[in-house]
This record gives C-alpha cells, structure tokens and sequence, in this order.
C-alpha cells in the first residue's frame, strides 16, 4: 500500500486531466477535495487490486450527468438557487454518501473501497475521498482507463459485472433504489434520466461485486499511470523541456495524432450531455491537413482531411502544446480556446477494450458513426 503526498495528487490531477480525453467531472471539485482531505490531517493511500481479499466487496462510485436545458434550470430554480448557498463539496459528498450507504443495506455487505467509473479530474478523486474520509485505502483501477459518457461503457460491462443493484441521489434530496436493471444500456437510461430531472448530476453507487470479479473487469494501475503522467509534465516544465515530447517518449503507447491550433468550437447541452464539434488546423508536419473531433462529454471520434482517423475506445486528449495539461471540453467560455495551439494525443485502449465485446460497446459505431475501429498505433503521426 502506498501513501500518497500532496504532490502525487497534484500529479494525479494533471494525468486525470489528459486521460479524461476532456471530461471525467469537475477539476475544481476534485481540487477542493484533496484540499479537504490534507487539511484534516487525513492522506491518501493507494491499494493494487491484486492486495485486496478476494471475498471483500467493491462497488463504483460516481457522479453522472451533464448539461440540461433551459427548461429544466427553471423548473429546478428554487431547489438550485437554495443550492447555490451551501458548500458544494458537502452537497457532493452527503449524496454520494448516501448511494453508497442505501446500496450497502440493500446488499447486506460493507464495501471495502470504492471503484471510480473513469479516469477524470472528478470522478477519480471523488472515489478516492470517499474512501479515505472512511480510512480505506483508494484502489490502483477505474472502470475504463479514461473518461467515458455513458455508465454502460464500462470495463464491468466487458466483465459480466451487471449494473444492479444501484441507488441514485441528488442534492435536492431525493433518493431512488433500483433492484434490478434489464441491462447496462438500462441502467444508464434511468440514472441519466434521473440526472436531468436533477439538474444535471446525481451521485450513482453501482455494480456490486466482489474483488474477485473485479480483478478481471477493472484497468489496473490507472491511478498510479496518471500520477506517472502528471509527474512526466511537472518535471519537463521545470527542466524547460518540452512537455508533449517527454510523455512520448515516457508512455510507450501513446502516439501523436496531430498538431495545430483550435479554428472552431462547438457545443450544447441536451439529456443530460454536453455534444459539439470541434476543429483543429495543422502546424508542423501536419500543416495543410485538418482535424475534426466530434465529442460526448468526451472527444471520441476524430477525421483527418474529412476522412476517419482515431475513435474510441482508444484515448483521444487534446493537451496544451506548451504546457502539455489536457484540454476540457467544460470550460464556461470557449471563446478562450479559438486559436489555441494544441497537440492531440492517443493512447492506446486496456486489452478489455480491445476485445470483440469490447469494440462493440465502446467502438464508433455504438454513437452511431459507421466507421471501423483502427487501432491508434496504425495511427502515429
């Protein structure tokens, strides 16, 4: 088990922050929940996944939504604006806390941490500060290996860990149980669903397993990759050294799809996600060539000269070319992007991804594209 410093957290953010592929929750929240945690005297600890008892129970842990129309902020406006008012963190974790406690008592078992669904700015810490405000260590694995949009793109899902049991509360106040969901694709439904009707987000405790069956549906290792990662960026900015370069050549399936400057940017928010478009124009050796991202949440489909390039499963981030952090596709106001010079980098999908079953749930055809799947290594610019 190892201990985490504030500095490793400092370096987890920025990794979450690339592998997020521009999403995976809120960087302020996580932010004040690593505050939160050192400045009560409490520290992180990092579990391997093959440390845990085979018999001890796990479940993920998450925040779901995204972006809701007009009508629902009014419909929601007195419930929010009492919101507004309150320490977000609390609302965060009080909600949190009670999915976890309504899925232990559905369950009959003590869970012995928590999973995050994804790697992200959000999603990874508040997993990790549940844990350790219960003094249990935070696991070394997530249900993707980046961030994702829907719960059913789940490396459990790949697994054969079914979805339900799960509970759903929000920081209004309410709290919906559900036994049983026909499937993953179900379940997602009704915890987005319920994520609208919020005003956004809600707090879904899911999947409840044992570690035995989660050794086998979880990417291992995730959490100490991205303090890695963010490690690799710190250090070749304080040696002037060109970020982008130094995590290519430390991250051995990582490859540079493009370079240029953001030209367009598009987006809205509907059902409870955040769409758009965006367009990058070529500097470099890749000057005269144009790359388009299509994004849900996450950026997951990419053209090159309007023909199909890199998609998920595989991790599409965009980072800053000069400081090397990743690119949100969240930010408030995106004007602030247009003309920004980035690098777009890949990485390379867990090996459950890259199964026949595994293609099928997270490859570009689920949202619809009709575009084979080519692996980023094919790929490299």
């Amino acid at each position: 088990m190892r201990t985490l410093t504030k500095q490793d957290m400092s370096d987890l953010m920025v990794g979450a922050g690339i592998l997020g592929c521009g999403g995976g929750g809120s960087e302020q929240l996580g932010r004040q929940l690593i505050d939160t945690i050192y400045n009560s005297g409490k520290q992180f600890t990092l579990i391997d996944p093959m440390e845990i008892p085979d018999d001890a129970y796990l479940c993920i842990v998450a925040g779901v939504g995204g972006g809701v129309g007009k009508e629902i902020k009014d419909k929601l406006k007195s419930y929010l604006a009492a919101m507004e008012k309150q320490n977000r963190v609390e609302l965060e974790t009080h909600s949190a806390q009670r999915a976890i406690g309504e899925l232990e008592d559905l369950i009959g078992k003590r869970f012995y941490t928590y999973v995050p669904s994804e790697i992200g700015p959000g999603n990874t810490i508040l997993s990790m500060y549940l844990a350790t405000l219960e003094g249990k260590p935070a696991i070394d694995a997530d249900a993707c290996g980046r961030a994702k949009p829907e719960m059913s793109l789940s490396t459990t899902h790949v697994a054969g860990i079914p979805i339900s049991p799960m509970t759903m509360a929000n920081t209004i106040g309410d709290l919906m149980i559900l036994k049983k969901a026909a499937d993953d694709y179900r379940g997602e439904d009704i915890a987005r669903f319920m994520a609208v009707i919020s005003g956004g987000m809600v707090s879904v405790a899911r999947a409840p397993s044992t570690a035995a069956n989660y050794k086998q549906g979880v990417v291992r290792n995730s959490i100490s990759r991205c303090i890695r990662l963010g490690s690799v960026v710190r250090t070749s900015r304080e040696k002037k050294l060109s970020p982008v370069e130094s995590i290519l050549k430390s991250e051995l399936d990582c490859v540079r799809l493009f370079k240029g400057r953001v030209k367009s940017w598009t987006r809205k928010e509907e059902g409870g996600f955040m769409w758009g478009d965006l367009n990058v124009q070529g500097a470099g050796s890749f000057r005269g060539k144009r790359l388009d991202i299509w994004y849900k949440n996450e950026y997951l489909v990419t053209w090159i000269n309007r023909k199909p390039y890199a998609t998920c499963p595989d991790s599409i981030a965009l980072v800053d070319a000069s400081t090397g952090e990743g690119l949100s596709a969240w930010v408030p106001n995106l004007k602030t992007q247009i003309g920004k010079e980035i690098e777009v980098l890949g990485f390379r999908a867990d090996r459950l991804w890259r199964t026949d079953k595994g293609l099928r749930l997270f490859g570009p055809k689920h949202f619809g594209y009709d575009i084979d799947y080519n692996p980023i290594e094919k790929l490299r610019g």
